[in-house]
């Protein structure tokens, strides 16, 4: 199982950390799946391009999502603290 197999999968390039990082917590999933099930199926290399390419989507939404965080922390920042303590609402 290559590199490419995997950016076949996602139809997009990735960069060498993101799958060498994915392929460590894909073999020890496919370990963990082959000791529980005993399917040789899961051993296949296509099934460890699968499992890959599925933790490097995981890996990609994972700093996606903490980028957005914080730029939302930078911009909570931007805004002068008497802004911040102002209520916006009020339900009473």
């Amino acid at each position: 199982m290559t590199k490419r197999e995997v950016e076949l999968i996602l139809q997009t390039n990735i960069p060498d950390a993101y799958y060498e990082k994915a392929l460590i917590y894909a073999k020890r999933k496919q370990k963990y799946i082959y000791k529980m099930e005993k399917r040789p199926v899961v051993m296949q290399p296509w099934y460890l391009a699968q499992l890959t390419a599925e933790y490097v989507q995981s890996l990609v939404f994972s700093k996606f999502t903490m980028d957005l965080c914080e730029e939302l922390r930078n911009m909570e920042k931007s805004v002068p603290s008497e802004d911040r303590n102002t209520p916006t609402a009020s339900i009473l």
